[in-house]
């Protein structure tokens, strides 16, 4: 247990918040500088508790608590809270929210301090609640956290003789992108559409909040899907049921969808 008797001021995501005994509430908190831990709230249930108002999954603030070595730590107070409304009121954007913070979770051990992910993981919530299309920023985000998995790719150009302009398929034997000239050395590529491999290189390098527009059919959406699924089925071996839950919103005919490829910018 630590020393420290006095309270620490951080910044900090709600991951996730359940209950604990009658009237107390366990906060899990990414934090920016101490890492992913679980927080301790004293009559947390209580309606006159006031951290009992920010207790909401995806919520960003500055808190205030004491930090512990070992065990649960304590949160005392918060400040610039960030309530993610859009996620609170739709439930494709909580789903994907959710899921993102799934991964977060899944990926890191607790008090492990990643500056990196935490921005990736604060603009992705971001821009699910500027109204981006929570299916593409899922995308970016899955294809960018695989390094937290200890997945290394080669997505930028082909694996064998780094060709960019081709069409490119997935090989496992090459650990990366091969083009159509070298499909030849591995007859158990995963075959995915040329499409699907463009935007999966294209999410691996791009600067998510530098994004300004993303728009694309419902079917080449269900080719990423079906791509980056196999990548996680390879590498990951990870079903998180957040992802469950997204596939059967996905599996839900929108009257309303797109069926014509649109445009993509990143400008």
């Amino acid at each position: 247990m630590s020393d420290n008797t006095y309270y620490q001021q951080f910044d900090g995501i709600i991951l996730s918040i359940r209950k604990y005994k009658e009237n107390d509430r366990l906060i899990k908190i990414f934090t920016r500088e101490y890492g992913k831990l679980m927080f301790f709230v004293r009559q947390g249930n209580k309606p006159n508790n006031k951290l009992r108002q920010i207790s909401f999954p995806f919520l960003q603030a500055q808190f205030i608590g004491k930090i512990n070595q070992d065990g649960l730590s304590f949160l005392n107070d918060y400040g610039n809270a960030q309530f993610p409304k859009r996620a609170m009121a739709d439930i494709e954007a909580n789903a994907y929210a959710t899921h993102l913070c799934a991964l977060v979770d899944a990926s890191m051990e607790d008090r492990e301090v990643d500056d990196h992910l935490f921005t990736l993981l604060q603009t992705a919530l971001g821009r699910l609640e500027a109204g981006y299309d929570p299916v593409i920023i899922s995308n970016i985000f899955e294809i960018q956290i695989l390094p937290k998995f200890g997945i290394s790719l080669q997505l930028q150009h082909c694996a064998i003789c780094g060709q960019v302009n081709r069409p490119m398929d997935f090989s496992v034997s090459f650990s990366g992108l091969i083009c159509d000239q070298h499909y030849y050395r591995d007859e158990h590529r995963m075959h995915w559409h040329p499409r699907a491999a463009y935007f999966i290189q294209l999410f691996q390098s791009i600067v998510l909040d530098k994004v300004k527009t993303i728009h694309m059919s419902k079917e080449t959406k269900c080719m990423i899907r079906e791509a980056i699924d196999s990548l996680y089925e390879e590498y990951v071996g990870i079903r998180l049921r957040s992802r469950s839950f997204i596939s059967q919103l996905e599996n839900l005919e929108n009257p309303l969808d797109d069926k014509e490829e649109n445009q993509y910018s990143n400008h």
